[in-house]
């Protein structure tokens, strides 16, 4: 959910007294991706992350720049460092990084369905959406939208009460061979890694089955609806599922 917005004397609001830099939403959204993956990152992970935005974004990308960031955030009271060296959301970070994910996977909704753009567009151009997004404009799009609860991609959208993992979910390297699972989740990042996700139909709602698992060669053979293709387990461990149980395969929806 957004946060509260600032009444003026007429009782308008105003985004702008709570909308953060857009370099520094990016932080919170890298922030908020990792605190859902229950990663805490160390400047160096978070780092590492923060290079898998696009370079549109224009954000500095080395060790010293990122903690440069971090120490500004921390004199915002939007994180904090603790001894260990890990990065924590502060109450008000958590806010702020809740803010921009629900801006990011709304956009994300407004490119797919609204558009009618490629799915493995959708993540660089809700970048260039996201930061620009007034409440108002959120809630008419929540509406025209049908009100999802999750991204085109699977992830949660803050506000909505949906969980940052379903309750028998588990990621797709660890799916037993000859089972089926339905998608839950898939990496958005890497938009030619997306491309051949949503080209296989290893997407959000479809049904996958783990036809054969070689761990030693680090390759899995998954049979889809379309088609039967092979995955590294570096993918596989990015891709979250569900076990089956009678769910329609409608694709990628809102809901």
């Amino acid at each position: 959910m957004a946060p509260p917005r600032k009444q003026n004397g007429n009782g308008h609001s105003h985004d702008s007294d709570l909308r953060l830099s857009p370099g520094t939403e990016n932080y919170l959204l890298c922030l908020y991706k990792l605190w859902e993956d229950d990663e805490i990152p160390t400047i160096t992970q978070l780092t590492d992350t923060l290079r898998q935005l696009p370079e549109t974004e224009g954000l500095g990308t080395s060790v010293p720049s990122v903690a440069g960031m971090i120490r500004r955030m921390q004199r915002q009271d939007l994180v904090e460092v603790g001894s260990d060296k890990r990065i924590r959301f502060t109450k008000q970070g958590m806010a702020g990084g809740e803010d921009i994910a629900r801006r990011h996977r709304l956009a994300e909704w407004l490119v797919v369905k609204l558009l009618g753009m490629e799915l493995h567009q959708a993540h660089n151009e809700a970048h260039r959406l996201e930061h620009g997004m007034s409440y108002d404009f959120q809630e008419k799009l929540v509406e025209r939208l049908g009100y999802p609860k999750r991204s085109p991609f699977g992830r949660p959208i803050p506000g909505t009460g949906e969980p940052k993992m379903p309750a028998n979910g588990l990621t797709l390297d660890a799916a037993q061979t000859g089972e089926a699972y339905v998608v839950d989740r898939v990496p958005e990042e890497d938009s030619q890694l997306l491309k051949f996700l949503a080209d296989s139909m290893i997407i959000p709602e479809q049904t996958v089955t783990v036809a054969e698992a070689t761990p030693y060669l680090g390759v899995m053979e998954v049979t889809t609806q379309h088609d039967r293709v092979s995955i590294g387990y570096n993918v596989a461990r990015q891709i979250v599922v569900r076990p089956n149980k009678g769910t329609p395969n409608g694709g990628v929806t809102g809901e």
